[in-house]
């Protein structure tokens, strides 16, 4: 982590009555908006330039493109896989929502932050992640099914009982 500033009116909606309440040690999706020498980069919750084609959201409807992070969890990945995330049409994140309803955050700084219905999906997407990075086409394929099965039969297991 390292320290930025980031305005409450840097969100979209925000206006000096209607701003975000937030605290020290939230978690947020924001984009770099500048990055003076010498000082701290400014950071918006704000679409960009290069959000060309993301409709405009409120940060209170909480479907925003940006803004704060709700539950889930957060965890460091590879560089490489972060930006392999990023493409449009990345293999192990169509397949898994092909299964689960999940939500994720991918930043080129290397965080992932995912969120679903329940924790055991939240584990298997950040599992399926890590492990597609050393996987063929098909292997991937082949480890979600596999993954999604065994949640899947486990909670069935729970239910019952």
């Amino acid at each position: 982590p390292h320290p930025a500033l980031l305005s409450n009116l840097s969100f979209e909606g925000a206006s000096k009555r209607n701003k975000p309440n937030l605290s020290p040690g939230m978690l947020l999706y924001a984009r770099i908006q500048s990055t003076p020498p010498a000082m701290d980069p400014t950071l918006s919750c704000t679409l960009g330039p290069h959000d060309a084609g993301v409709p405009r959201r409120d940060w209170m409807t909480n479907e925003g493109t940006y803004g704060q992070l709700n539950g889930g969890t957060c965890r460091k990945i590879p560089l490489g896989l972060a930006r392999e995330l990023l493409y449009p049409n990345n293999l192990v994140l169509q397949e898994l929502s092909k299964s689960i309803a999940f939500e994720v955050c991918i930043g080129v700084n290397g965080f992932l932050w995912v969120h679903s219905s329940r924790p055991e999906y939240t584990i298997l997407v950040q599992n399926a992640i890590m492990n597609s990075q050393v996987l063929t086409p098909a292997q991937v394929r082949g480890m979600v099914k596999s993954l999604v099965e065994t949640v899947n039969k486990q909670l069935e297991q729970e239910e019952d009982l």
